[in-house]
């Protein structure tokens, strides 16, 4: 809305934010003197740092701005979502973090071709990839809303600025520019958010027991529906679902593994994945109730301005009309934070990934340090204007609430990749061969529900298609049919793995 524009107090203090991000970045930038530097900050990371810096990367702006839109407009369905994420930090402090610290791998990936060999290496980066552009899009273009919502400026450009400068300092910096800037942004993302919800309380004539009351009565507090069924989204789908999904974030996924990776030492590494997954918790239901009480303000208050906003816009729309000059700018630059902790570590975790499981493992691979260091800062800018295009597809065609589409983009593109894993980890029997052929199975169930959910498919087969479970299983059952179908081949056919598997198995690792 045009007349929502930036104060001065609030813009000075979105700049200061922004400011000290370069510094960082330029900062780091002098200390990062080869690949592993720029990747992996050198391996010398405190964990507090690296703890913060999961905790912010994965609240993000879809905690600042989805989340509290979801519940404004629905209910607390999403709470199943994500009170399943310490499940899958802690299969990832006792099961994946040694492995990957152990063979001191500088991408997630490198430990699949150790294992399975080549092929399963580029297969698990490729859909890295494909999964970190949709991502980075979706919640660039979440951040461009809001600030249009609140200036009235166009959202192209406020799309290409809000992209160039978050590519500034992490093509700059690397990885320790990302975590020690995720860092401060994770403060900021966590006291902006907590100004929030006070002025609300002291606005309204009942304060909590309001929210409470009108919040019940209209059933705002709802977890979901709990009927026994795949074909919606039930609270039971949203759990498994949810569980496999962070087990195979924080397993699989580079974003997070060079974060542990990049620990000074194995206690360090395990101090930051305890942090991570006991502070983002608490911050998320925070923002879950945020919502329900904007809902109840906006009900005793009414704003026709709300009528044509999107349910993401309400939050930007409430700090710029309650809450005072300055504090509404570290509020706004709060939620600036949150896209960019989690839009600078999938661009920098996608150049690591392109730069050594592509480019320095098929391509050139006898260059110096300082040749892949420079592959990583132009990828890194390629990545970020991959982002950018993204973000600007999806504000042309963008039709459903972020927080269903982002659910639905993950079922689509999980490929399998935590089952992979699984057998790697699990087995000493799985071998390429039936890995290759599990691999390659799932991928065809996939492929073959993905058409059988879409209009057209829907059209030629309809019956078959209504048959089908909700679309949010795929992420599931996809990781549950490729490591069973990986063991059945195994079984058939008594195959067994002749490779030196040493420190590559649970049932192999050698304790230091």
């Amino acid at each position: 809305m045009s007349e929502n524009v930036f104060r001065w107090p609030d813009m000075i203090g979105v700049g200061l934010s922004f400011g000290i991000m370069i510094v960082i970045g330029i900062i780091c930038a002098r200390r990062s003197k080869s690949a592993e530097g720029y990747f992996l900050a050198g391996r010398k990371m405190p964990g507090w740092v690296v703890g913060i810096s999961l905790m912010a990367t994965t609240t993000s702006s879809m905690t600042f701005l989805a989340t509290p839109g979801y519940t404004y407009e629905k209910d607390w369905s999403n709470l199943a979502v994500n009170a399943t994420y310490p499940l899958g930090m802690m299969v990832a402090l006792f099961l994946f973090m040694p492995f990957f610290r152990r063979i001191r791998v500088n991408s997630a990936y490198e430990y699949l071709e150790k294992r399975f060999g080549l092929w399963a290496r580029l297969y698990a980066a490729a859909v890295f990839l494909l999964f970190q552009f949709f991502r980075m899009g979706i919640i660039l273009y979440a951040v461009g809303l809001s600030v249009h919502t609140m200036t009235g400026f166009s959202m192209t450009a406020i799309i290409l600025t809000l992209g160039i400068i978050i590519a500034f300092y992490t093509i700059l910096g690397g990885l320790e520019a990302v975590l020690w800037t995720d860092a401060v942004q994770g403060i900021i993302l966590t006291v902006a958010g907590l100004i929030c919800l006070p002025i609300i309380l002291m606005k309204l004539p009942g304060g909590m027991s309001q929210i409470l009351e009108m919040g019940w009565a209209d059933n705002k507090f709802s977890l979901g529906s709990t009927a026994l069924s795949l074909n919606k989204e039930t609270i039971w789908v949203m759990l498994l679902t949810s569980t496999v999904f962070y087990t195979q974030s924080m397993c699989t996924d580079q974003t997070n593994i060079q974060r542990y990776c990049a620990a000074k030492n194995d206690k360090e590494a395990q101090r930051a994945i305890l942090i991570g997954a006991f502070t983002a918790l608490p911050i998320w239901l925070y923002f879950i109730f945020l919502g329900t009480a904007l809902y109840v303000f906006y009900k005793v208050f009414p704003a026709p301005e709300l009528i044509n906003m999107k349910s993401e816009q309400v939050l930007p729309f409430f700090i710029l009309t309650y809450v005072p000059p300055g504090v509404a700018g570290f509020v706004i630059a709060g939620f600036f934070a949150a896209a960019m902790s989690t839009l600078d570590s999938s661009i920098n975790a996608s150049a690591a990934t392109f730069t050594n499981d592509f480019y320095r493992r098929l391509l050139v691979k006898t260059r110096s340090e300082i040749h892949y260091l420079w592959i990583g800062r132009f990828l890194s800018f390629f990545f970020a204007a991959i982002m950018i295009t993204v973000a600007l597809i999806i504000y042309s065609f963008r039709s459903e609430t972020l927080v269903e589409l982002q659910l639905t983009y993950i079922s689509l593109l999980s490929g399998g990749l935590l089952g992979l894993f699984l057998l790697g980890f699990l087995s000493k029997r799985v071998d390429n061969v039936a890995a290759i052929a599990a691999t390659c199975g799932t991928i065809l169930v996939i492929c073959v529900w993905g058409f059988l959910d879409s209009s057209f498919g829907r059209r030629l087969f309809p019956n078959l298609a209504d048959s089908l479970p909700n679309k949010f299983w795929i992420n599931v059952l996809s990781n549950t049919i490729l490591f069973m179908l990986g063991y059945f081949i195994t079984t058939l056919f008594r195959r067994r793995s002749g490779k030196n598997l040493d420190n590559l198995t649970i049932w192999t690792i050698k304790k230091r």
